[in-house]
């Protein structure tokens, strides 16, 4: 932000930093005019400046000797027009690289690091501009991307072209490049907020804490201002929610907070939670008067599970735990492990050091032998840390180097890891402003002398250890680690000073009998066969990657998939065991599970066979379990057969043994343990096998994870596989049957016909005497294929023999068809195929069996995009040709764990690499949506499909016959954008749900034409409602009229209708219920808007637009959001 002659000038800076910290803008703007006293950087933000100038330098050197055009603009003598005219001119002369680029208009200014020609048309002749930026970072992060987008915006005020891309040069020398329309229209609204911001009179703001106060120039002014003020944000603990609920109730500051009695209500806060806040308050505001500090135990938890009742009895040989990591190297390295520990009564400390991923691997491997070591010699000894790191750390490079995983569970089932923070949190409320160790340890130890003060210095000194290796850095930090692990173990001393007598040790969850115990370091029978392998496929591989053929990464990738069951199932049973520790109200925000659930008095337990059939109520909440679904007692993790849950009336019906017992009144269940996978583990270590032998028996399947183009007999492999403007189906029919030990990807955009493509296909292969297995995650998603294919064949007057494996007891998997036949077993489908069978269908189980191994022609995989690439290679196995149907930018699954590389995509992920569409020459993409008006089609084919997306012709005659003025300003065709103002909302918006009500009943008043063009009236059939949250569904489903078609879009993907209302629900940011991808997602409001015939309605906060995004991820998931309404 600087005056520039008679106006102000921005930077890309200053709209990065409004979007942090809009007091920040604030104050930048009094300063041009009144200099305000600034907080020096500290060494970590300097030692960050330079090394990334000597980054930007090092890329420079490196284009100067490529030989290739190249003008430093920073050389240009003059002004600022100068440089913006000297950079115009290099463009209009075609330069290949322009350094320190220079663009300026009336408002803002930009100095881009580097614009790089591109073969792009533009006004400046057969070729374009796009920008590329350097830095330090090996992750891309929000902040670049609008540095990124605010050059691009101003080099298309130049050139009169969007430039498609925008790159950035990380730390590693990676370039990494991002399309510039996926988060243009994110920054668009957000310099639109900026200027409105900066424009005329400066708007008022309030320093209140964020994320940006520990890199800001102004933190100091900011803090005494909180300080003078005694502002809500110095309690402990609070969040800005809470800080603006209390001050809308009259309550301003911490004093105000801390006398006010027990019992105060305020709206919108928990009374429990408030009282929380009040205590926390009256102790700050009591040591603030006395210049005491001031501790209180707390009551105790009556479950005898929380606060001291964690602690077990301290041990001779408990060890004491702590990490440093550093998050400037790519994915984090965890460089030191630091244990302090007590041998013949004399403290020791060991440290373990890693300086690159290899090092990070041998020194996990040596601590968790030392600790595996020590704890078979101190079987009573624990292991304590404080807060989340440390165990967070265990389980990612546990994952990550597929290492000591047996040790890093035994820890995690004998419950040897005892975090201090947890009991601190629980036990005691202190006088603190905040509850970290450095806090806490003023009640019990004497102030730290050493260089390194915190984690932030401890950085710095390993970053400058790196560039001078001078070893007194690496002593300081571990020095500082020594601190820390020391005060640990004071913490632990103190706490069982003022552990009451009342608590009871915690009891330890079990030792394994000493005949069990395994020596130290050996492996477990998996991980020996895993290191077989790795031996096999791994270690022969050249150090060089750059070196690497297309087998080569193969290798690597199968070696990597090999353990992707077992590493997906680790967070699934940690989660399990995490929530056997939560509350009923901490469970009813889990999201996975249900809590608070309540014996319903209207029907009492019944028999059912072998069983009692309970009943429960539960309050309303989120929750993704459904009827049918395995789950598990939350506080025992025994399981249960969950029968039926009904979310409108809150009912749970539950099935339990009669030999077990009752259940109690009260309870809350859980998703339930991992299913076995180890049939699908078995069919990839066949194919690496093949792979090792070099057999070519999986052809298919290796050309696919080759990523080599499908191989078509009489087709070129450069060539597009179908002629688009041909009738599709004969042509996608022929190269499908003529795939030669290849696969084919048919890319199934919303409307365009995937599932009768398939069926026509499938039909007309079994025609030619082909087998063919059909496959996906579900059931539902297999019968829907096959009902498709039964009909094709009936209306072609073919008959044909086929079996699905469906489940016995669960009627709703079977298909009862009339070619095909249910059977419940592998052997059934074996015999079918043995007696002539054409069909066969399953889930990935099934295909997975040994005794299908290449016994069909073709495995078709529907909705390929939720098919995770483990279980594709698995159930691949079994055919020679693999057909993927689907559609990666519709709704996925997410997978669990840490998987290293690209093992833990999906099919389609893997496929495209980032691609939105499937290019022409490696696959087909069904270019026809028959259900999308032309309207909405554009929408969605611009902002997800590439362009590539046509509405059917006849498409354009379905829309709304508006008759009359209607309230609502409807229009008959399109996406249109309602903005509703609320606040507070967050799984369920009233305000909404009556704005929904009123639309539909408006809606009802009108009528339709189809795409023949007749005339119809509209009914509740031909209008659908949407909302991301079962919450808001519910309230929906009080509000409107009970024939209404309601439901979450997860629910209704696959439906369609005239008119599509989508309720957002949620207010602003402060108030997601969950991770910003559940609301934002690309995917999910794709599938939302493309269930439209006719009109989609979206109603949103515009609040929702504005959101902090902390990963590019998120920016280009709200850049979408973004697009709607500008669309509008």
């Amino acid at each position: 932000m600087q005056r520039y002659k008679s106006r102000r000038l921005y930077s890309a800076s200053d709209i990065v930093n409004f979007l942090g910290c809009e007091h920040l803008t604030y104050l930048d703007l009094i300063d041009l005019d009144t200099p305000l006293p600034r907080t020096e950087d500290d060494e970590h933000t300097k030692l960050i400046q330079a090394k990334g100038h000597g980054h930007e330098a090092s890329y420079v050197a490196h284009l100067i000797d490529t030989g290739a055009t190249f003008i430093d603009i920073a050389k240009t003598v003059g002004n600022l027009e100068a440089r913006a005219a000297e950079t115009i001119k290099a463009m209009r002369d075609g330069v290949h690289t322009i350094y320190q680029a220079t663009f300026l208009n009336d408002q803002f200014v930009g100095h881009a690091d580097f614009l790089r020609r591109v073969d792009l048309p533009s006004n400046l002749g057969d070729y374009s501009y796009e920008v590329l930026d350097t830095k330090l970072a090996k992750t891309t992060r929000v902040k670049f991307l609008i540095q990124l987008a605010f050059y691009s915006s101003m080099l298309e005020e130049v050139q009169d072209i969007e430039p498609r891309f925008m790159h950035v040069i990380l730390g590693d020398h990676t370039e990494k490049s991002f399309r510039y329309q996926d988060f243009s229209r994110y920054f668009t609204t957000l310099r639109q907020r900026f200027a409105n911001r900066v424009t005329g009179d400066v708007a008022l703001t309030y320093p209140d804490p964020c994320e940006k106060c520990s890199q800001c120039k102004w933190s100091g002014l900011c803090a005494d201002k909180r300080e003078k003020d005694d502002h809500l944000s110095r309690v402990a603990n609070i969040t800005n929610l809470q800080v603006k609920r209390l001050q809308d109730a009259g309550i301003k500051t911490l004093e105000d907070l801390g006398n006010k009695p027990e019992g105060t209500k305020v709206a919108k806060v928990a009374s429990e939670t408030l009282e929380k806040l009040r205590h926390q308050a009256s102790l700050q505001f009591k040591a603030r008067m006395s210049g005491e500090r001031q501790l209180e135990i707390l009551p105790l938890d009556p479950e005898g599970k929380r606060g001291f009742a964690r602690l077990p009895q301290p041990n001779a040989g408990d060890l004491f735990f702590d990490m440093e990591g550093n998050p400037l190297e790519d994915g984090g390295l965890e460089y030191l492990f630091g244990v302090y520990f007590f041998e013949g009564g004399a403290p020791q400390f060991k440290a373990f050091w890693a300086h690159s991923r290899s090092e990070e691997k041998l020194a996990f491997e040596e601590f968790m032998d030392f600790v595996a070591g020590w704890l078979m010699r101190n079987p009573k000894a624990y292991i304590y840390h404080y807060a989340a790191y440390e165990v967070t750390a265990l389980k990612k490079l546990m994952s990550l180097h597929g290492t000591r995983e047996a040790e890093v569970d035994d820890l995690l089932r004998k419950g040897k890891l005892i975090d201090l923070y947890k009991v601190v949190k629980e036990g005691v409320r202190v006088s603190e402003p905040r509850y970290s160790i450095k806090n806490i340890e003023h009640f019990y130890m004497e102030a730290r002398a050493g260089e390194v003060q915190n984690a932030g210095a401890s950085i710095v000194f390993y970053e400058q250890w790196k560039d001078s290796r001078d070893p007194k850095l690496l002593k300081e930090i571990e020095n500082y680690n020594l601190d820390d692990v020391r005060s640990t173990y004071e913490l632990r001393e103190w706490l069982v000073r003022l552990r009451p007598n009342l608590v009871k040790w915690a009891t330890p969850l079990g030792e394994e009998p000493a005949d069990t115990q395994r020596e130290v370091g050996t492996l477990t029978e998996v991980e020996q066969r895993l290191a077989a392998y790795r031996q096999k496929l791994l270690d022969p591989l050249p150090e060089d990657r750059d070196g690497w053929t297309e087998t080569h990464k193969l290798q690597e990738l199968t070696y990597q998939l090999l353990d992707f069951h077992r590493r997906t199932a680790k967070p699934e049973w940690w989660a399990m065991f995490a929530r056997m520790e939560m509350s009923a109200e901490e469970l009813m925000e889990d999201g996975e599970s249900i809590g608070g659930l309540v014996m319903d008095a209207q029907f009492p337990p019944q028999p059912v066979k072998q069983s009692n059939l309970f009943t429960y109520l539960y309050p309303e909440q989120e929750t993704k379990l459904k009827s049918d679904d395995s789950c598990v007692r939350a506080d025992t993790g025994e399981t249960l057969m969950l029968v039926r849950v009904d979310p409108d009336a809150r009912r749970v019906e539950l099935k339990y043994s009669i030999k077990k017992g009752a259940l109690p009144d009260q309870l809350s269940i859980g998703p339930g343990k991992p299913i076995s996978t180890d049939a699908l583990k078995e069919a990839i270590f066949r194919f690496a096998d093949s792979l090792l032998h070099a057999d070519g028996r999986y052809a298919g399947l290796i050309s696919l994870l080759k990523l080599e183009p499908p191989q078509i007999a009489g087709h070129s492999v450069c060539d597009e596989i179908i002629d688009t403007n041909q009738v599709a189906l004969p042509q996608i029919i022929n190269a499908i049957a003529n795939l030669d030990s290849s696969y084919i990807f048919v890319q199934g955009p919303p409307g365009s016909g995937k599932t009768y493509t398939g069926s026509h296909v499938i039909v007309d292969l079994m025609k030619r005497g082909f087998r063919i297995g059909i496959s996906s995650n579900s059931h539902k998603v297999i019968n829907n294929l096959l009902i498709a294919v039964e009909k094709v064949a009936k209306d072609k007057k073919f008959n044909f023999v086929g079996v699905k494996k469906s489940t016995k007891e669960k009627t709703e998997s079977h298909i009862n068809g009339e070619f095909i036949q249910d059977v419940f077993t592998n052997d059934d489908v074996v015999s079918a195929l043995s007696d002539g069978a054409k069909l066969v269908a399953g889930t990935a189980w099934l295909f997975a069996n040994p005794e299908l191994d290449q016994m069909l022609d073709f495995l078709f995989i529907d909705e390929a995009g939720q098919v995770a690439l483990a279980n594709l290679v698995a159930m691949s196995t079994s055919a020679k040709n693999i057909v993927l149907l689907g559609d990666q930018m519709q709704l996925g699954q997410p997978t669990q764990g840490i998987h290293p590389g690209r093992s833990g995509e999906s099919s389609l992920e893997y496929l495209l690499n980032d691609l939105a569409t499937i290019p022409p020459e490696r696959g087909i993409f069904l270019k026809t949506t028959f259900r999308m008006h032309p309207d909405i089609c554009r929408f969605i084919s611009d902002a997800v499909y590439d362009g590539r997306l046509e509405a059917e012709v006849d498409n354009a005659n379905q829309r709304l016959v508006l008759k009359g003025a209607n309230a609502l300003n409807i229009k008959p065709t399109g996406i249109h954008y309602l903005a509703i103002d609320h606040d507070a909302c967050s799984q369920q918006s009233e305000e909404e749900a009556a704005l929904v009500k009123l639309l539909f009943a408006e809606l009802l008043q009108q009528e339709y034409t189809d795409k023949d063009g007749t005339l119809h009236p509209i009914t509740a059939k031909n209008i659908l409602v949407l909302s991301p949250y079962n919450m808001q569904v519910n309230l929906l489903k009080q509000a409107l009229p009970v024939d209404a078609r309601i439901g979450t879009v997860d629910k209704l993907q696959g439906q369609e209708a005239e008119a599509v209302i989508i309720s957002m629900t949620t207010s602003s940011g402060e108030y997601l219920p969950r991770f910003i991808e559940f609301l934002y997602s690309k995917n999910r409001l794709n599938v939302a808007i493309s269930r439209a015939k006719c009109v989609a309605f979206l109603i949103a906060n515009p609040a929702l637009m504005s959101i902090r995004c902390s990963t590019p991820q998120d920016m280009a998931m709200v850049n979408t959001l973004c697009w709607v309404k500008e669309f509008n």
